[in-house]
């Protein structure tokens, strides 16, 4: 089996690409005072969003106003304006562009600094901050800004204090110029006092609770802050060391051929060296190990935060061994991930762990650890999903060994390279673990001195890894740790592990079955384990929300009170990532579009995982986007517009780079029939997560019905070719084929989804439709007969099934019984309810059917059909005047109909009211769409007209 190194080098393929992607920052040219109802569009974006006050302006973002006039700052001319109503501007570098409209009022502002940051922020880096780590912070006094201005360079203070003091100005003659407030902000940063910049931010803030760029540097400088506190644990001299251990072979959203053989065991025995007297004996406290179906995207990320930044110091040393899959997105923006065992392959973004964290966390987050080692064996073999992407951007990654302090990466293997498992490796390694396994246990010691060190370790895994894999496989190895560094003492007893076997044809076989679960057992001791029994149970049953009966949040706040504060953070992290998972889940459901339709409760159960998550981290911006999504997706399904629009926005630009909230808006936009807006939200949705087929199913029911046929079919083959294996794709394809009477593609199409899932009743029922249409009756009978057999509840089939039978007088009574059955179901299904009249009239049963009528009209009292339906048949009763009151009620409806005014003329006529009968006609004369109507109305009317 390979593990291709996607992360070739390991780190070669993924964090090279995350090198390369990674976000400039970019100091912003204007600022939104007013928005007044007017739109926002960004550089790069289709969809415009609704503006607000305090929005940043980039260079390329674009202004509409609206009935009502906009205000901005536009900073590269120090300027204010006013945007006129109706008008449209872009954002340029040095100037603002009017295409439509104008803009006036133009006036000098004193002063005009932006802070430089990210223009599309990533919000999966904005979800752990200061208050994840505080438990593990010494209270501390903080210094006066004055000592922490003085100690800048004299140089830059003065230089500092000159333009502060032209600010503070301004705030001085008007304390709510907001603009000297970001200003003032932004000067803060520029001299690097943080924690001056966090306060202004808070203050503005509170001005501009909307503008969610405010928000994110408020994220950015309370994490600074926290990472400037100390440890209020005390480290010993020699230090500690803490390790995260992933192993990944079992893939929740992978067919079972693509999952991996033995990266779990990999992660298992490296835990049982780092627990053996040779690797350290570390205590469970210290080492985190996630496999399989605990090794989730929350899971991982959090013990990033947990064990590794959040504790480590500069006398300890950092592990971290991953062993999963890994990919670099084919198209789009190419981004590089961890394979979760929760990711799906349609939405990386969204759902797996991206090396754009890796990085920060190696780079930034461990900077001032005293050792990092990094040993990382990620494959990807074949094609994961709809990734095609090759292992071919690793021009950049040795930038990654640049961070501060002793750094050792350790790669499975080399560019354009696969990395190699099989059971012939210890019973059931990588080729790389293995050895790298291997070598610490003390088959690296070369000078036989009883140690291993990080020159033997390299030497021997290398040359080791080359010999058993022929020659296909190179480790490498990156950073500034000095080779001399011992990483294994082997005077003290290890870990046992298998010989390596000669393997059956050379090199293993690509992935096919899954191996055996070949993990040593759980080494801890019984008093060794975690505190918190009753936290554990109601994790385990579910309780995890608030105001659930014996919730994990109860069991949670009895634990604060016997735990340390470092005890206590593993316990709520415990609960934390169980949060994360459940709202996850929601959100790689909403993933498979309509293959797994939701409902209001998902998203309302979605939003209230989220939001409980949130208490136990405040500052995420990254929970508050997904809460905000949950509870706009919910609402779509109130069609409370509105409200949903203003929450999807919100979570859009929390997260710009999230397809779900522009898929969301584009399906609000949709069900209010604007179906230009909807499109260009799918399209934004399309730009962010290029591998999804959900938005191009939504983007062509939007071209569907604004009669885009040609661009319908397109999406929907694209997102076939996607997600082949989605029934709703090829039957909804089917049905646009059906309509467009291409007949012999709508019956493959079909097809394809029927055998895809031949529990779906609805392709039974479309195939029947469709060969009702060929007039093949006995076997539309069939196929109705096998949908009902699937799903007796389904009204449809039922009903087409009657409406087949109704064609047939010997029949008849079949068909009237099954639509009454179909009523007793639902007695709002007016399909049935119509047919089963229409059927009665024409069968001369008229008190029957203008019963069925008068119900077809409480539930539709606006229906003019039925309306005119029910007419017809009072006249047969001869009840004239109730006739005319029911065409006078649609009248109502459609006051220029000119068919209704002459049936009512008839009537007239035919009871004796001569001068209402003519004085209808005069009113259908009127309105008549043609000659020949009108030609029949003189003639009703006597007259020459």
């Amino acid at each position: 089996m390979t593990r291709q190194a996607q992360f070739g080098v390991v780190l070669s393929g993924l964090l090279a690409s995350v090198l390369a992607i990674a976000q400039p920052t970019e100091r912003p040219v204007g600022l939104v005072l007013s928005a007044s109802g007017g739109k926002l569009l960004r550089a790069g974006t289709q969809l415009p969003l609704t503006a607000r006050d305090g929005d940043v302006l980039y260079a390329g973002d674009g202004l509409k106003s609206g009935a009502a006039p906009m205000t901005v700052l536009f900073c590269p001319e120090k300027i204010s304006l006013k945007i006129e109503p109706d008008s449209h501007v872009t954002a340029g570098a040095s100037q603002l562009r009017v295409a439509v409209g104008r803009v006036s009022e133009k006036t000098r502002v004193g002063v005009c600094l932006l802070p430089e940051m990210e223009r599309v922020p990533v919000a999966s880096q904005q979800h752990y901050g200061e208050s994840f780590t505080r438990a593990l912070k010494a209270p501390e006094a903080e210094a006066p800004g004055e000592s922490r201005i003085e100690q800048l360079p004299p140089q830059q203070r003065a230089a500092f204090q000159a333009e502060l003091a032209e600010v503070d100005r301004l705030i001085t003659a008007n304390p709510r110029d907001r603009v000297a407030r970001v200003a003032r902000a932004a000067l803060f940063e520029k001299y690097s006092l943080s924690a001056e910049a966090l306060e202004e931010y808070r203050l503005i803030g509170q001005d501009w609770p909307d503008a969610t760029w405010v928000g994110s540097r408020i994220f950015v400088h309370g994490k600074q802050a926290g990472r400037a506190r100390p440890p209020s644990v005390v480290t010993p001299e020699r230090g500690q060391v803490f390790a995260v251990l992933v192993g990944v072979s079992k893939y929740k959203k992978l067919p079972e051929q693509q999952w991996l053989r033995y990266a779990h065991n990999d992660a298992k025995v490296f835990e049982a060296h780092l627990k053996s007297p040779r690797g350290g004996m570390l205590p469970n406290s210290n080492i985190v190990t996630l496999t399989n179906e605990e090794a989730t995207t929350a899971a991982i990320k959090n013990a990033f935060e947990t064990s590794l930044k959040a504790r480590a110091g500069r006398n300890d040393t950092v592990v971290i061994f991953i062993a999963a899959h890994g990919v670099v997105e084919s198209t789009g923006r190419r981004g590089a991930y961890i394979i979760t065992h929760d990711s799906d392959p349609e939405d990386l973004a969204s759902t797996a762990v991206s090396m754009a964290d890796v990085q920060t966390l190696i780079r930034e987050d461990l900077a001032r650890v005293g050792h990092v080692l990094v040993y990382v064996d990620v494959c990807r073999a074949g094609n994961i999903g709809a990734m095609r992407g090759g292992n071919t951007v690793n021009k950049a990654v040795e930038r990654l060994a640049e961070a501060e302090g002793d750094l050792f990466i350790f790669l499975a293997s080399g560019p354009k390279e696969f990395s190699y498992e099989g059971p012939q490796y210890g019973g059931g390694h990588g080729a790389f673990s293995y050895f790298l396994l291997d070598g610490l246990n003390g088959g690296a010691d070369g000078n036989k001195d009883q140690t291993v060190d990080v020159g033997e370790l390299i030497e021997f895994v290398r040359e080791r890894v080359v010999q058993a894999t022929n020659g296909r496989q190179h480790p490498r190895d990156l950073g500034s740790m000095e080779h001399a560094v011992t990483v294994s003492e082997l005077r003290r007893e290890g870990v046992l592990l298998s010989r390596i076997t000669e393997p059956a044809a050379g090199i293993p076989a690509a992935p096919g079955t899954r191996g055996s679960d070949n993990t040593p057992g759980d080494s801890r001791k019984p008093d060794d384990r975690p505190p918190g029994q009753e936290l554990e149970e109601a994790i385990r049953a579910g309780r995890l929300l608030p105001d659930a009966p014996q919730s994990a949040f109860a069991a949670l706040r009895t634990l604060r009170r016997q735990l340390s504060a470092e005890q206590f953070l593993l316990a709520e992290n415990r609960l934390r990532v169980a949060l994360e998972n459940q709202g996850q889940a929601i959100l790689l459901q909403y993933l498979a579009g309509d293959q797994a339709p939701q409902t209001r409760a998902d998203f309302l159960r979605g939003a209230a995982y989220f939001e409980a998550a949130k208490v136990l981290t405040p500052e995420s911006l990254f929970l508050e986007g997904r809460a905000a999504f949950c509870q706009g997706r919910a609402m779509l399904f109130e069609k409370e517009y509105r409200r949903a629009i203003d929450l999807l926005e919100r979570a859009a630009r929390i997260d710009p780079g999230g397809a779900y909230s522009y898929n969301a808006l584009g399906i609000a936009y949709l069900e209010q029939a604007d179906f230009q807006t909807a499109q260009l939200a799918f399209r934004d949705a399309v730009r962010s997560a290029p591998e999804w087929a959900y938005p191009l199913h939504n983007m062509a029911l939007a071209h569907t019905q604004a009669g885009d046929y040609a661009s319908a079919i397109r999406s929907y083959q694209r997102a076939i070719g996607l997600a082949p294996q989605y029934s709703y794709l090829h039957y909804n394809l089917g049905l646009l084929y059906q309509r467009l009477n291409r007949r012999k593609e709508a019956e493959a199409a079909i097809r394809k989804a029927q055998a895809l899932n031949p529990a779906n009743p609805d392709a039974y029922n479309a195939l029947g439709s469709l060969y009702a249409s060929y007039g093949r009756a006995a076997e539309a009978e069939r196929l109705y007969r096998q949908a009902l057999e699937t799903t007796p509840e389904l009204l449809a089939a039922r009903h087409n099934l009657a409406v087949l039978l109704a064609s047939k007088p010997a029949r008849i009574g079949e068909a009237h019984t099954l639509w009454r059955e179909n009523l007793s179901k639902a007695p709002e299904y007016l399909p049935s309810r119509l047919s089963l009249a229409q059927s009665l009239a024409r069968q001369g049963e008229v008190e029957k059917a203008v019963e069925e009528y008068r119900k077809v009209l409480d539930l539709k009292p606006d229906y003019v059909a039925a309306r005119i339906a029910l007419a017809g048949q009072l006249e047969k009763q001869k009840k004239t005047g109730e006739a005319v009151m029911e065409l006078e009620i649609a009248l109502r409806a459609q006051p220029e109909n000119a068919m209704l005014h002459e049936r009512i003329g008839d009537l007239e006529a035919s009871r004796g009211r001569a001068d209402l009968a003519a004085s209808a006609y005069q009113k259908a004369f009127q309105y008549a769409p043609d000659p020949a109507a009108r030609k029949r109305l003189r003639a009703k009317l006597g007259t020459r007209q």
